[in-house]
């Protein structure tokens, strides 16, 4: 199969030194062609910042 999609190591927090907020540690996925995948997670667990990561919508630098 082909990859479609390779992340590794994806970081992402918000706030600088004392307010500083991570919202993804190291998160890390293959999706393969012809694959499902699910990104499942209680309120607040960095579901949506990941999305938006992956699709590079989120502003740079992070506030």
């Amino acid at each position: 199969m082909s990859t479609l999609l390779e992340i590794s190591n994806l970081h992402a927090s918000f706030g600088r030194g004392e307010d500083e907020v991570r919202a993804v540690r190291g998160a890390s996925l293959n999706i393969e062609r012809g694959e499902t995948h699910a990104l499942v997670g209680e309120s607040g667990s960095g579901k949506s910042v990941t999305a938006l990561s992956v699709m590079q919508l989120l502003p740079y630098p992070l506030a």
